[in-house]
């Protein structure tokens, strides 16, 4: 092949309109390192075939040949799929998902559309901070839990100081109440802000007995406890006006046991609420995973999807509708939900939880909780991304040398060491997950490391160094997606692993216990991340040696690049191809970049990474 290089992906630069309607046509491009003898693409058609047409010279994108042909998009209800045919020197190859064979790539290797997909775009460009309610900040001291109030699942609520460590759940019992609010978070909207961060998520918020709130007691009300409903409506107001949306956790899989739909249910054998529930053979109520505290409701019932999500005043639409106005849901336990016995309804009710909720909000986002590779969900009726362990987490956690969790005990929350991944298996884990979503999709991924259900990373000091730690960072502002930065993480607040509470520490606002050379770190990458072009930008992840891998985003005459390193110092070459040369410029780190031929030398510190901008 002469060395040729070819590249193509779903992207801005490659696909124009990347969300094209059914029937429109879209211009669709594959680059070369030199140009071939001919080039042609193949593509669906609503016939079933596949038909091949030659590309034409398009210019170039960062010095590389690019080659373009425009295209209708007439499939239907399906995805549209295309690959790429060239011939150099009396042989023929083709360029796909995997890059250059000799074969033809087979469906899931060719790049794929969706068209006419309703997508939340603004995720593409958001950075996101999960917030835990309770132990967030405490803004207005006359609402919250009161001392002994009441009883639950075996506790009594206590509410600690707010630099008391919490207890583990055989003491505290979810009942520990630090009394974070809403109102608390409304205050720190600057805060937020000055983080470069433009989106929350917040855990449950509606009226339940436990500090979690995954155990709703009454899904129409926000829990009194944080401020009641006008709590919730001034703090979207407040943060919509610093340019920050606002997503809820919402577990549509079950209640608490002090639910008011269960209490009529036990009330009336012929209520309409007591199909809302399975019953055991002895009467009592069946829970989800069999956690006594979480009664889990059941799809088949039809007035339960009215009152979830069918009606106009239903529970998911009236907080995306005036005056809540919120911007998107995160679906806890997705995967289970709709599911027990006979029942495995679990995607027919997230396709009509999609369908309802774009009757209100075109843009709304709906990711779903998954700790595994998700392609089931994610081919456009479904979600819009996921909490992404698998493509984000997981290997990024298995860079710093820690076991996987599902290889762990305790399910990752007393977690295990183990050789760390090197640069190429790195480079294929998480391209592996790149490539396994619809590829428009990628985009609204929700990336993340640490959330309140596993141990935060830096707290694993078996394995926790300083500047790797910035590298896995670095990695997770960078991937295509949205970045999810669990709050405290940016002052490496205190926690410890072994259950969820370890990771459930109130969040330290006194400046002499805040780690400010982190805090500084993640304003840093969540400045580089307002670049305009970079949300639906083109992507790519390689190895450059074992310890160290690349991160590529770059558009025409543009780029940014994360070298994530964890070896000693040392110099590395970056090939060229695809990326702008003329100016160059470390971003974040100290390390030295100049470009040599046709690659860049790198010269890297011990354990740093770098960000780097080229421009042409």
């Amino acid at each position: 092949m002469n060395d040729i290089k070819a590249f193509s992906i779903v992207s801005s630069e490659f696909v124009s309109p990347l969300f094209p309607s059914k029937g429109e046509d879209v211009k669709l491009s594959v680059a070369f390192s030199s140009a071939p003898d001919a080039v042609f693409i193949k593509y669906d058609t609503d016939m079933g075939l596949v038909f091949m047409k030659e590309m034409e010279k398009d210019g170039k994108v960062n010095g590389a040949v690019k080659f373009s042909q425009t295209v209708p998009v007439t499939t239907d209800g399906e995805k549209f799929r295309w690959f790429f045919v060239f011939f150099k020197d009396n042989k023929s190859y083709y360029v796909g998902k995997k890059g250059i064979t000799r074969y033809t790539p087979g469906q899931s290797d060719r790049f794929s559309i969706i068209p006419s997909l309703e997508a939340p775009e603004w995720v593409a460009s958001s950075t996101c901070y999960q917030i835990f309610p309770d132990r967030f900040c405490n803004g207005d001291p006359r609402i919250g839990a009161k001392e002994g109030e009441y009883e639950f699942d075996g506790g009594s609520v206590t509410t600690p100081k707010w630099t008391d460590e919490p207890k583990d759940w055989n003491e505290s019992r979810c009942c520990d109440f630090y009394n974070g609010d809403l109102k608390g978070i409304e205050e720190k909207a600057d805060y937020l802000s000055d983080l470069g961060i433009t989106a929350v998520y917040l855990n449950p918020i509606f009226s339940s007995k436990s500090v979690h709130r995954y155990d709703t007691v009454d899904f129409s009300h926000i829990d009194e406890k944080l401020g009641g409903d006008e709590a919730l409506v001034r703090m979207v107001e407040t943060l919509h006006k610093k340019g920050i949306r606002v997503i809820l956790d919402i577990s549509i899989n079950h209640t608490g046991l002090d639910a008011i739909w269960l209490k009529k249910a036990r009330e009336d054998k012929n209520s309409d609420e007591h199909d809302f529930y399975y019953f055991n053979e002895d009467g009592s109520v069946a829970c989800w995973q069999d956690v006594k505290t979480l009664p889990q409701l059941r799809y088949s019932s039809s007035l339960l999807r009215n009152y979830m999500f069918r009606n106009d005043d239903s529970i998911m639409k009236k907080f995306l509708l005036p005056p809540f106005d919120i911007d998107a849901w995160r679906l806890d336990v997705a995967p289970e939900v709709g599911r027990r016995g006979e029942d495995q309804l679990c995607k027919d009710v997230w396709r009509e939880v999609r369908t309802e909720m774009h009757k209100v909000k075109k843009d709304v986002y709906l990711v779903g909780e998954d700790w595994d590779d998700t392609a089931p969900y994610m081919d456009g009726d479904i979600w819009d991304g996921t909490m992404n362990y698998y493509g984000a987490g997981r290997p990024l956690r298995s860079w710093m040398g820690q076991r996987d969790r599902f290889l762990s005990e305790g399910t990752g929350h007393s977690a295990g060491e183990e050789e760390p991944w090197n640069g190429e298996e790195e480079s294929e884990g998480l391209m592996e997950a790149l490539n396994s979503v619809s590829d428009q999709n990628v985009f609204f991924q929700m990336n993340l490391f640490d959330s309140h259900d596993t141990p935060r990373l830096h707290n694993d000091k078996a394995i926790f160094d300083r500047d790797i730690y910035k590298g896995v960072v670095m990695a997770l502002y960078m991937l295509p997606g949205m970045p999810n930065l669990y709050y405290g993480d940016e002052v490496l607040l205190e926690g410890k692993l072994g259950s969820n509470e370890g990771a459930r520490y109130p969040m330290e606002w006194r400046d002499e216990y805040q780690d400010k050379d982190m805090l500084s770190f993640y304003s840093a990458m969540g400045e580089a991340r307002k670049e305009e072009w970079l949300g639906f930008s083109s992507y790519s992840v390689m190895p450059l040696d074992e310890k160290a891998f690349a991160i590529l985003r770059f558009v025409e005459g543009k780029a940014l690049v994360s070298v994530i390193n964890r070896g000693d110092s040392r110099e590395v070459s970056l090939p060229q191809f695809l990326l702008p040369s003329k100016k160059i410029s470390v971003v974040v780190g100290d390390g030295k970049v100049t470009r040599e031929c046709d690659s860049f030398r790198i010269i890297l510190k011990d354990k740093e990474s770098l960000l780097i901008r080229l421009e042409n």
